[in-house]
């Protein structure tokens, strides 16, 4: 027969442990990881002015200063980050400087089938516990707003202004191996039908 302890860790599933506390874990397991060094976020506001050719890119008119022009991430794409710089701040931490690029799909207001990509860039400066060896990433970072209109026309081209608005995510992350206690495997549980709904984990969110 099983002791006490024993039984308590078998039936052990993920969760709240019980008041009495957690049962000693049974092994432990070296696991590969993405470890998250530090990590900060911000919201950052730009404006950037973009020319597009009425040759080749948006060739269905007419034109009009104050015309607006539908915008949007680009699909398939993220908002990426390159390290620039890096000076040591003491104590593990970094002052790095990252270009930011936020990659745009503006559409011709005349013409939805007619679309143009621009990638948008910007620098900032941030302080994070970011050893040698580990690079930023933003990939997490989304973009809350962009507006874009018409701000200038000619013959052969039109200037557009946008303003963005981004919801900056910027980690520190490196894939190590990692210790730690576990109760064994997952062991999957029956399938049963409950009402409601079972939304996945919401994206990060800037407050």
């Amino acid at each position: 027969m099983l002791d006490k302890t024993a039984k308590i860790a078998q039936e052990v599933t993920p969760g709240v442990c019980p008041p009495e506390g957690c049962p000693p874990p049974t092994r432990i397991e070296c696991i590969v990881v993405d470890k998250v060094y530090d990590s900060c976020f911000q919201i950052h506001d730009l404006s950037r002015d973009t020319t597009i050719s009425r040759l080749t890119e948006f060739t269905t008119g007419p034109f009009a200063v104050g015309t607006i022009t539908p915008c949007q991430l680009t699909p398939g794409s993220s908002i990426t980050c390159t390290e620039v710089s890096r000076v040591s701040a003491g104590g593990g931490f970094f002052t790095i400087t990252i270009l930011v690029s936020v990659p745009i799909t503006l559409t011709n207001p005349n013409n939805p089938t007619e679309t143009v990509d621009r990638v948008f860039n910007f620098t900032k400066t941030v302080t994070l516990c970011c050893p040698e060896g580990v690079s930023p990433d933003c990939s997490e970072s989304t973009l809350l707003f962009c507006s874009c209109i018409v701000s200038a026309v000619n013959l052969e081209s039109i200037t557009v202004t946008c303003t963005l608005q981004v919801c900056l995510v910027i980690k520190c992350i490196l894939t190590v191996q990692l210790l730690v206690p576990s109760y064994g495997f997952c062991v999957p549980a029956p399938c049963v039908t409950i009402p409601g709904v079972c939304p996945p984990t919401p994206p990060a969110q800037c407050f």
